[in-house]
């Protein structure tokens, strides 16, 4: 357990971890963090993985001793330090086939999420390319270059069409852990948001503008801290949450703390109990580390 702060009066005795943008850079978190995250989870205080990822996509680099458990696929997948599952949500393959054909319908490209890996549709890839260069009008950056970049880390397969990958699920080895979506336009996600969500039956995350994440209802990272807050017998005040973009603010009202870094989304920030130095800036580590002297760190 983490002393006792100004905000956390009853110590900290877990500690959840968003990756991309939040301690991980593709394949790379700094050694700042790795040394703090070590050194909260030798002052007992449990190191949890929190990721839109599946674990077969989770970097090698971040699967380190001094983590107790991982929370993947926003939720729909609970697995200790060892990736033993403890809780699995699964979509059925039958809804994943009709999300698929629908979504196509309308245009989207599609990715999904399985037990073996990653799949990645070059409409997708074309649609996230197209979606950098509306935020940054100077990037060069390609179909062909985002597509090497995918394909570069392991489990991870760039498709014309994610079908073939969902007709192979069997249900007992292979599941669909997370389906996503993205879309030519803000108005595009918009509209077929709203008719995903009159569905009922779907838990759906905004990501950026252009791109959502699908699970199955009441599977969000909200729910997994749940889960392993009560697993080690702790309450929400004397857990902590560290976050960048939209599929982290279901972690907000589970925790007692929630931090966001630097470079989080403006709506991420408004949510933030605290505010630190962005992940190229060790914002995370800084937290830590200040937090293992009870102090509470904001930049």
């Amino acid at each position: 357990m983490l002393p006792a702060n100004p905000h956390c009066p009853r110590g900290i005795g877990a500690a959840f971890y968003d990756l991309d943008g939040t301690i991980l850079d593709l394949d790379y978190i700094s050694p700042r963090t790795i040394a703090a995250m070590e050194a909260v989870h030798e002052a007992g205080c449990a190191n949890v993985i929190s990721t839109g990822r599946n674990l077969p996509i989770v970097p090698e680099v971040i699967k380190l001793p001094c983590v107790d458990y991982y929370i993947t696929v926003n939720g729909g997948q609970i697995l200790d330090a060892a990736g033993n599952h403890l809780v699995s949500k699964a979509i059925p393959q039958d809804l994943a086939l009709e999300l698929a054909a629908w979504l196509h319908e309308e245009g989207a490209g599609l990715n999904c999420l399985t037990s073996t890996g990653a799949y990645f549709e070059n409409r997708l890839v074309s649609y996230m390319t197209q979606a950098v260069h509306r935020v940054d009008t100077a990037s060069t950056l390609t179909d062909d270059g985002l597509d090497k970049e995918i394909t570069s880390q392991p489990n991870k397969f760039t498709v014309d069409d994610i079908t073939p990958e969902l007709l192979r699920i069997d249900g007992t080895t292979n599941f669909v852990e997370k389906m996503g979506a993205c879309f030519d336009t803000r108005a595009d996600l918009e509209r077929d948001l709203a008719i995903l969500n009159e569905r009922g039956d779907l838990q759906i995350a905004v990501v950026t503008p252009t791109e959502i994440e699908i699970t199955l209802v009441g599977v969000e990272k909200g729910s997994g801290v749940e889960w392993i807050t009560d697993h080690l017998g702790l309450t929400r005040d004397q857990t902590v949450a560290f976050g960048d973009s939209g599929n982290d603010l279901p972690m907000q009202p589970a925790v007692g703390t929630f931090v966001a870094v630097g470079n989080a989304s403006d709506l991420v920030k408004s949510k933030a109990d605290a505010i630190v130095d962005s992940m190229w800036d060790d914002g995370v580590a800084k937290w830590l580390e200040a937090a293992l002297r009870g102090e509470f760190y904001e930049a």
